[in-house]
């Protein structure tokens, strides 16, 4: 079950950093990235959302749990989202072999994390991908949309990274109080959510990032 906290907006900074789990060594999850889980034959739930352009491959599904995060000014107002925090864990072969995802995060092995640089740039940190920020270019009303965020599809601003679009889906809880109602001005709102986001980058890229490493060039 998904639950709302309300904390200060003095505890914002504190408030809004996601926990650190052991990360799975970047040396195993670069395996794990050769498709091991048949993922070339995987295809996304529908929606509405524009689908992967045939030049990206997708790379990864990752399991994203965290909270929703929303301020609020006054008590009259409606809050107002200040993005999201989320650890990552790797849910591919868990999704292509059509198993249970409880399992998933149990083991505490994420892949990333998934923040925001501002109020409205997200940003994606995952071992063997390296960071990509990204913009929300469409969106699509989740099956629940009075409890669950909407699924998106995101865009890198930045084409010198491998990954070059990432799709939240399959979205569980998130969605903010309708309204700011008994809170004190700057509170902010965190709202537990859950969802998966499946990760395209392109195959030269990833290959180029590859030989860099193996060079010791820098990634970015």
């Amino acid at each position: 079950m998904f639950s709302t906290l309300i904390i200060a907006a003095v505890a914002l900074p504190l408030a809004l950093a996601a926990p650190a789990p052991y990360r799975l060594p970047e040396s195993v999850f670069r395996r794990q990235l050769n498709d091991t889980c048949g993922l070339s034959t995987v295809q996304q739930p529908p929606s509405k959302l524009t689908p992967p352009g045939d030049h990206n491959q997708l790379v990864l599904i990752a399991l994203g749990q965290g909270t929703q995060n929303y301020t609020c000014t006054n008590e009259t107002a409606i809050p107002a989202s200040i993005g999201a925090v989320a650890n990552l864990f790797n849910a591919s072969c868990a999704v292509s072999q059509k198993t249970s995802l409880g399992s998933v995060a149990e083991d505490a092995n994420a892949v990333g994390q998934h923040f925001f640089v501002d109020n409205t740039t997200p940003e994606f940190d995952i071992i063997g991908l390296g960071n990509t920020q990204l913009k929300k270019a469409e969106a699509d009303p989740a099956p629940n949309a009075a409890t669950d965020v909407p699924w998106l599809k995101l865009d890198a601003t930045n084409t010198n990274t491998a990954v070059r679009s990432i799709y939240r889906l399959n979205t569980k809880g998130g969605v903010a109080p309708a309204t700011c109602a008994g809170q004190a001005a700057g509170a902010v709102v965190q709202v537990d959510y859950e969802a998966q986001y499946w990760v395209y980058a392109c195959p030269d890229a990833m290959a180029a990032r590859r030989q860099k490493r193996s060079l010791g060039l820098p990634l970015n």
